[in-house]
């Protein structure tokens, strides 16, 4: 496929287009990118700049249910129990989340959001729901639902090639 492709130069300079293939994965990446770009940018603007996209966007996603040990927030977030370590310790010492004692097992911690993790949530879900109103404005509400249903179509796709998605 070919699609036009913005680049951006030198802040002042004019953003160039040119012409080429631009690959399925950029397709489905780019967005993401620029989503998450100003989804951070605004909360840190908000108060929150001592979170970045790195920091765990889908933890707070998984604990809106309460609390999980870090095993299974690991296994959701599809990463290694050391990398979730390491951002859930990122995490406490910021004052998001707090770990407490699993009451099923007395050796196993639960992690779950603290009052400020919880405030960020909120602003997170309040800035998403912006930048989706957005793009329904710009694109309208047709053009969207379109978008949306073939997205997940595209999910049904690949999750067909790999099942345990």
């Amino acid at each position: 496929m070919t699609h036009p492709i913005a680049t951006k130069g030198r802040p002042g300079e004019e953003e160039e287009k040119e012409e080429g293939p631009v690959l399925f994965s950029q397709l489905l990446r780019r967005p993401y990118h620029a989503l998450l770009t100003q989804l951070h940018a605004r909360l840190s603007a908000a108060g929150y700049a001592d979170i970045g996209p790195f920091m765990g966007h889908n933890i707070f996603f998984y604990l809106r249910e309460g609390g999980l040990r870090l095993t299974e927030l690991a296994k959701r977030a599809d990463t290694s129990k050391q990398a979730m370590r390491y951002t859930i310790n990122q995490l406490q010492a910021a004052g998001y989340v707090e770990r407490v004692a699993d009451s099923t097992d007395g050796r196993a911690k639960i992690i779950r959001l603290t009052e400020r993790g919880w405030a960020v949530r909120r602003e997170a879900d309040e800035i998403m729901a912006s930048i989706e109103g957005e793009c329904v404005r710009r694109l309208g509400e047709e053009r969207m639902v379109q978008f949306e249903g073939l997205m997940k179509e595209v999910s049904d796709v690949l999750e067909e090639e790999n099942p345990e998605l």
